[in-house]
């Protein structure tokens, strides 16, 4: 906003009291989310682009509505006590389990927070059994009793060994799925996306070990093992140092969301955590997309 405002990085990092790298950092990880760019660089300093200018209305009321969200809450905090239970999935980066949970508490320093981990399906079935107050959960939901707050978008890419590269290269989806692939548990976002791809076709895949985290699924595809599904942001070291290859036919979306039973959506406790998710996650994906 301070950047739209004064065109100037050096003024509003000034503003903002932050460097102008620091701000330039943040500037460049926003587009990255967004997968747009917000700002081109001229003599005369920074111009917002065309989707810069449409996202920039949007992004006004959003930073309001996050600051009445935070001082309502601010007010709130020194009286709203009582546990969280809260399922998680993936890596803590990636769902910034340590900045949501801090400005929770930041808030609300008198919330007592448990965390659950597992897969999507798992976390889910515990929020219907009501053994969880609300869950991260990656992939796509149509159930009326869940309500779905989605934060961000993922992409899903198909990844194999190095040595494949020549034949993943001109790879149809039948010769894809005659290939060795790593098996994921069921309820997993990844099970979910390789059944759907290779049902949507009419084709059967085959499968030849079992692994139910990325960092174990991109040791074996860097082994020569199997194909896996990943995404994107987890597997792009791996492809960039030339550890592994992508097969140029798929990316899948795949929103991450939180997930919490509409039955509850008066629950002050709830009203809680979307107030930190707002802050963490301020810009709504579907508007940005």
């Amino acid at each position: 906003m301070s950047v739209a405002r004064t065109g100037q990085l050096v003024r509003a990092s000034e503003q903002l009291h932050l460097t102008q790298s620091a701000l330039s950092k943040q500037i460049k990880s926003l587009e990255d989310e967004l997968g747009v760019l917000l700002f081109v660089r001229t003599p005369a300093g920074m111009v917002l682009t065309g989707a810069g200018r449409r996202l920039l209305p949007l992004a006004a009321r959003t930073v309001e509505s996050a600051q009445e969200i935070v001082s309502m809450a601010t007010s709130m905090g020194g009286s709203l006590s009582g546990a969280l239970r809260l399922g998680t999935i993936i890596d803590p980066e990636s769902i910034r389990l340590g900045p949501l949970l801090a400005a929770l508490l930041e808030l609300y320093p008198h919330v007592d927070v448990s965390l659950i981990h597992g897969i999507s399906g798992g976390v889910l079935q515990l929020l219907k059994e009501k053994q969880v107050d609300a869950c991260f959960y990656l992939g796509t939901l149509k159930d009326t009793e869940v309500a779905v707050r989605q934060l961000a978008l993922e992409h899903y890419v198909v990844i194999g060994p190095v040595a494949w590269e020549e034949r993943l290269r001109s790879a149809t989806w039948e010769d894809l799925a005659a290939m060795p692939w790593l098996a994921t548990p069921p309820g997993s976002s990844q099970h979910g996306l390789v059944e759907q791809m290779f049902a949507e076709r009419g084709i059967a895949y085959r499968t030849v070990v079992e692994a139910d985290q990325e960092a174990s699924m991109i040791e074996l595809v860097q082994a020569g093992v199997a194909l896996g599904l990943m995404r994107e942001r987890i597997a792009g070291p791996a492809l960039q140092n030339g550890h592994a290859v992508v097969w140029p036919g798929a990316r899948l979306p795949c929103p991450l969301s939180l997930l919490y039973l509409r039955a509850n959506d008066d629950s002050l406790m709830l009203q809680a955590l979307l107030a930190a998710a707002q802050v963490v996650w301020p810009l709504d994906p579907d508007s940005s997309a």
